[in-house]
């Protein structure tokens, strides 16, 4: 056999190139010439290259007698494999760069290779300076490494330590628990020592000098820096949050129906200095670094995810206690003056945009923080216009609603007040209908649905009605909003029944029953939903409540925009049925806009047999009209200021929607009819010309909250007082 300078053989080479023949070597070790045909499947390619030593030792297979035998081949066009149990062939070794041969794989020897080659040499031994080297490297490392984990230990000792001092604590407020002050400022001061502690063992010049190494630099730095933001908010924040619990303490602030207005005035520098320390905490804590993978391997992301929590719940609880210590004195009669509200209460069974329409009301008078509520009946009481009023003549209605509101005359009609969702001009036109109709000015309105007022009832004690009959928590919902159309016939005495269920109610919360940390819960939780709404017709104090969730104003700032509202147009009370789902999709544009895609499915899932009262249709007739129970609801989608609607359909078909605006902001409305069990669904296509970073969502308080999803962008509930929640 010949060899190239490569050391390949000429039969490999010539397979390796794909030939018809490869050279067979023969059995005694000569480079024969036999060649043989090589096998190829149709429509397969060329056989991959294979090696000189892998090709010479699967070549060819030995016969019975030793003879060389015919080369096989695999389908398909694979390499050359041998024969099981062929004998062996002789290869002749290549040549290596040191001047020897080695034994090729299931080869005979030719010439035997060293016993260097075969038996390699023991590896030399590291010599002692290699060893002192090394050593005087390792044992400072281990040295720093030991140092940073014993430290970083007892820092995660004293963390740990310090969240549970503070979970306690917490807990403690929110029961309205509040220590004596003595008690307080020990517990303060414990924890401040924890934090200061923690502190100093991730502050010292190794720590420091470790926070500059790769891989886990950054990690020793995060965790520095999140001490530091903790130890912070401890040093700076807690002792004017203790002195503001102490100040504000739910025990003493409310008795009955009275508020403590000098404790709210008390409160109001140490709730200022709290609130700022959170948004200092919260802002410490946005500049802490993730760290990435390692980050989260050594648990830094996951603690820093539960500390933002903690400070975007400290930010907005100081930010409610700053809205409520401005707010409480003046609006609760802390002048001497007293102040009048008109109480409304809503019902979503007849929806409306900001819940349902007026199914009772009230007068809530407050002067030095003591609360009374008089003249408690149901709308079919409610003042209509004087002769001499002047929405008699002039609707007083702004030019800018007047397009889209002016035919359902919301100032003269109290059914209609709230069809639109911006709350400061629902409670103008409220006040200006319960004026027009008393002669009675109000300083503002308070609306709250029975929902909410199941809430409060879960935070105090049953109502027990003038009958006997107990109201719960649990019952008090379908009572009042579906169960009463049933079991009482007549508007009078349904209307004397609502009456009944508001005194009862009103009655067990302020009997003294419960305490103040969980009604303050209950609250907290209504005006979260929308369920509790509060307007001034004080210009100063609108202007602040109109940013809240309290006040309830539309939002008009930039960026992407989402309310979605059915409001019945038939009179019915068959919206105590209504379900509704709303999906949201995202698609950013390079431009910066984006595409949203906005699915709306409503389903009117009333039951057979409902009474003619609850079926009503205005349009088909009044009672009895709608044996069917066929609702009809107006279904309207507001998106961001400045958007533009690209294309719609329903049901699968191209539809054309009215167009409107309010606030700027652009709306597209139908009239739906909507069957029994039958759902209609609405898509939009809407270009927004800002694109994010997050969706600004405003939910309709419905009786059954809609299932809402999102896709594409974060989602935050407007009017926060922080820009996350």
């Amino acid at each position: 056999m010949t060899t190239d300078r490569a050391g390949n053989r000429a039969g490999v080479t010539s397979a390796q190139a794909g030939s018809d023949e490869v050279s067979v070597p023969d059995t005694d070790g000569a480079a024969g010439d036999a060649r043989v045909p090589a096998q190829r499947s149709p429509g397969k390619s060329p056989n991959p290259p294979v090696d000189a030593a892998a090709a010479a030792a699967g070549g060819a297979g030995a016969g019975p007698g030793g003879a060389a035998g015919p080369a096989e081949r695999p389908a398909g066009g694979a390499g050359p494999t041998r024969r099981p149990g062929a004998g062996p062939v002789t290869v002749e070794s290549q040549p290596l760069g040191l001047g020897r041969r080695v034994l090729a794989a299931g080869a005979r020897v030719g010439t035997w290779p060293s016993r260097a080659v075969l038996w390699p040499r023991r590896p030399r031994r590291p010599s002692r300076r290699a060893l002192l080297v090394g050593g005087c490297v390792a044992l400072p490392v281990l040295a720093l490494v030991g140092w940073v984990g014993v430290r970083g230990l007892l820092a995660y000792h004293e963390l740990a330590q310090t969240r549970a001092d503070l979970t306690r604590l917490e807990q403690r407020l929110l029961d309205g628990d509040v220590p004596p002050p003595a008690q307080l400022a020990a517990e303060v001061g414990r924890i401040d020592r924890r934090t200061h502690s923690a502190r100093s063992l991730t502050g010292d010049p190794v720590w420091s000098a470790a926070g500059h190494l790769p891989v886990v630099g950054c990690p020793m730095r995060a965790a520095h820096a999140m001490v530091v933001a903790v130890d912070g908010m401890a040093t700076g924040g807690l002792p004017a949050m203790a002195q503001a619990a102490d100040a504000l303490n739910p025990a003493s602030l409310r008795s009955g129906m009275s508020i403590d207005l000098p404790a709210l005035t008390r409160g109001s520098v140490p709730v200022d200095r709290s609130a700022v320390a959170a948004q200092r905490f919260r802002a410490a804590l946005d500049a802490v670094p993730g760290c990435g993978w390692t980050g989260r391997k050594l648990g830094l992301t996951p603690a820093r995810d539960t500390a933002m929590a903690q400070a975007r719940r400290l930010t907005g609880a100081f930010a409610s206690l700053k809205l409520a210590v401005q707010l409480a004195p003046p609006m609760l009669g802390g002048q001497g003056e007293p102040r009048r509200y008109l109480l409304i209460v809503q019902n979503p069974a007849e929806s409306r945009a900001n819940g349902g329409i007026i199914g009772g009301f009230g007068l809530l008078t407050a002067q030095n923080g003591k609360l009374s509520l008089d003249n408690i009946a149901g709308n079919g009481a409610l003042p209509q216009l004087m002769a001499n009023s002047p929405l008699r003549t002039d609707p007083m209605l702004p030019a800018d609603l007047t397009a889209r509101y002016g035919p359902y005359e919301p100032t003269r009609t109290w059914a209609n007040a709230n069809l639109t969702p911006d709350y400061p001009t629902a409670g103008r036109f409220y006040s200006g209908q319960y004026q027009a109709g008393t002669g009675v000015s109000v300083d503002g309105t308070i609306s709250i649905d029975p929902t909410a007022l199941s809430y409060l009832l879960g935070a105090t004690k049953p109502a027990v009605m003038p009958d006997g009959r107990v109201i719960t928590a649990g019952n008090l919902v379908k009572l009042v909003e579906s169960d009463a159309y049933s079991l009482i016939n007549g508007e009078g005495p349904r209307d004397q029944f609502f009456a009944d269920v508001g005194k009862a109610v009103y009655q067990a919360v302020t009997a003294g029953g419960g305490n103040t940390a969980g009604l303050l819960e209950a609250l907290g939780r209504s005006v979260s939903e929308g369920r509790l709404l509060v307007s001034s017709n004080h210009a100063d104090e609108e202007e602040v409540l109109a940013a809240t969730s309290l006040g309830g104003a539309l939002p008009t700032g930039p960026g992407p925009f989402l309310a979605v509202l059915t409001q019945n147009s038939a009179a019915s009370k068959l919206d105590y049925w209504t379900r509704r789902t709303v999906d949201y999709r995202w698609q950013p544009r390079p431009d910066g806009s984006g595409i949203a895609t906005i699915t709306v499915q409503v389903l009117n899932a009333a039951p057979d047999g409902l009474p003619d009262y609850v079926r009503y249709r205005l349009d088909l007739g009044g009672p009895g009209g709608n044996p069917d129970g066929q609702n009809e609801v107006w279904l309207s989608v507001y998106t961001g200021v400045g958007s533009q609607l690209l294309g719609s359909t329903l049901d699968g078909r191209p539809t054309t929607l009215t167009r409107d605006s309010e606030d700027g902001h652009p709306i597209a409305s139908t009239f739906l009819s909507l069957d029994r069990g039958k759902p209609r669904t609405l898509v939009l296509q809407v270009w927004e010309p800002a694109g994010g970073p997050v969706l600004t969502v405003r939910q309709q308080p419905l009786v059954k909250p809609e299932q809402f999803t999102v896709e594409g962008l974060a989602v935050r509930r407007p009017w926060s007082l922080t820009a996350s929640n």
